[in-house]
């Protein structure tokens, strides 16, 4: 129910506030196809891989406007720019996994950034752009929160849209009952006058007989 909702996402909201704190991106190498390539992970604990890919590609395909292709089971942003990196043209690879135990799973984001020619970007050879992949990943952790909020607002007034239908529905079925009780009120109406009519006949008839038999003899 609505309340039940509110109570997750408030949770929700407070794990990944507090998650925004504590979580940074960190260099590694990553496996895209058959390549090792030098990127970016961040864990974004709290929230499932589903979710954290919708909202990532909300962040870079809605806020931004990128076009996104795929490339070896990442999805892919080729030759396009992105201010929150710099003023040049990027190419950007994005997977998100999972990690730990059943009970303890993590979502991981995993990201590459290169400025043409997979040419990785990194702390050694672009200190400046390196940071402010990690500012931006970062941050992110917190537009996910954001992301949930605006998914369970969305789900909250499709559901009360889908009441309102339903309740128009029944309102107007109510109306159409109505009428139909109402005809056949009316048509009762009518059955108990004709009733009242044919007995109011068939009294005086049965007068009539009875005064003819009474004159014969």
């Amino acid at each position: 129910n609505i309340n039940m909702k509110r109570l997750v996402l408030l949770a929700f909201a407070v794990a990944l506030t507090t998650a925004a704190f504590a979580q940074t991106a960190k260099e590694s190498m990553i496996k895209m196809g058959k390549q090792q390539l030098s990127g970016y992970l961040i864990e974004i604990p709290g929230a499932d891989v589903k979710t954290v890919d919708a909202a990532f590609r909300d962040k870079l395909e809605k806020q931004y406007n990128l076009k996104a292709s795929s490339e070896s089971g990442f999805r892919a942003y080729l030759n396009q720019p992105f201010k929150p990196f710099g003023s040049e043209n990027y190419d950007m690879y994005f997977t998100v996994t999972e990690h730990g135990k059943k009970k303890n799973k993590v979502s991981q984001l995993e990201l590459i950034v290169c400025s043409g020619n997979m040419n990785t970007i990194t702390s050694q050879n672009n200190p400046a752009t390196a940071d402010y992949v990690k500012v931006f990943l970062r941050d992110f952790v917190s537009y996910v929160q954001e992301y949930v909020a605006k998914q369970n607002i969305k789900a909250m007034e499709s559901q009360l849209a889908k009441l309102n239908k339903e309740l128009k529905g029944l309102e107007k079925n109510k109306n159409k009952i109505n009428k139909q009780i109402e005809k056949l009120n009316k048509d009762l109406d009518k059955n108990a006058k004709a009733i009242s009519d044919k007995e109011k006949e068939i009294q005086e008839l049965k007068d009539t007989l009875d005064k003819a038999k009474k004159d014969l003899k």
